[in-house]
């Protein structure tokens, strides 16, 4: 009886379609994958990144209060504990070694995402070994360039202003308009990305335009989520009863995991718009 008024409910088919998409195509398997070499990444690039900051006019206590701001308590301080030993003038190793870990573990994440997606899309993979690699390379780049822009524009979007108007004082207008709009240019450069990563990393090529659903779903359910997720953390959650030490590290998984089961349901919602996808 319940299950019949279920089913004459508004959308309740398309419901239904894509929870058996999504255990055809395994993605919680993906999605746990995808997370666990993202979790190794993590803290590689997550001290990459930092030890870039510091060759910057950006002092040590700043960062580490930007830090407190971005991220829940239980991260913030691991991260933050971070910041001092890399602003340790005997720490100048870790660049290029955090650099060559992070992009090596970055890239096994993103060649299970491709894997992942193909499964999606019910397609087998036939490009050669070397240029998935290479793809995944190139993501893993992009990713990361990606992170560092959002990051600039959202957090440092003051200080990028100061200095862009004292180079370029005529432009000054131009540079208030983008600065009072940067949630949203923030927006926009995720969302882009997610378009570029449906469009190429499956192995067909179908319309541009026909990712837009699953990368604006992808866009709003990350960032949705990891508000929730953030402010659940900070104020309701008891996990260092359970996971004592290992709580940061159990927490980060759980909002990895979310983010790319939210990536592949888009890609699930691309490929049941698209009529024009290939079969098995």
């Amino acid at each position: 009886m319940i299950q019949n008024r279920l089913k004459a409910l508004p959308g309740y088919s398309r419901y239904q379609r894509v929870a058996d998409k999504s255990r055809n195509a395994s993605i919680s398997s993906h999605a746990g994958a995808a997370a666990f070499f993202m979790m190794l990444s993590f803290f590689p690039f997550t001290m990459f990144l930092l030890s870039l900051l510091r060759f910057t006019p950006i002092t040590e206590s700043n960062l580490a209060n930007i830090i407190q701001m971005l991220f829940p308590l239980s991260f913030g301080e691991t991260i933050s504990s971070l910041i001092g030993q890399i602003y340790n003038p005997n720490t100048n190793t870790l660049l290029p070694l955090s650099a060559i870990t992070a992009v090596w573990l970055g890239s096994k994440s993103f060649l299970v995402l491709i894997r992942g997606i193909n499964d999606v899309y019910e397609i087998k993979e036939s490009r050669p070994f070397l240029l998935v690699r290479l793809l995944a390379f190139f993501y893993t780049f992009l990713f990361a360039i990606l992170f560092v822009a959002v990051l600039t524009i959202l957090v440092f979007g003051n200080t990028l202003y100061y200095h862009l108007c004292h180079i370029f004082p005529l432009l000054r207008s131009k540079f208030l308009t983008i600065i009072s709009i940067r949630p949203i240019v923030g927006f926009v450069v995720v969302f882009l990305f997610f378009v570029i990563l449906y469009y190429f990393v499956p192995n067909h090529k179908t319309s541009l335009l026909k990712q837009i659903p699953g990368a604006l779903f992808t866009t709003a359910g990350w960032i949705i989520f990891s508000y929730i997720y953030s402010y659940y953390v900070d104020h309701f959650s008891n996990y260092s009863y359970f996971y004592g030490t290992m709580t940061t590290i159990a927490l980060l998984m759980v909002w990895l995991y979310a983010c790319m089961y939210l990536l592949f349901l888009g890609g699930i919602l691309n490929h049941l718009a698209d009529s024009s996808h290939p079969s098995k």
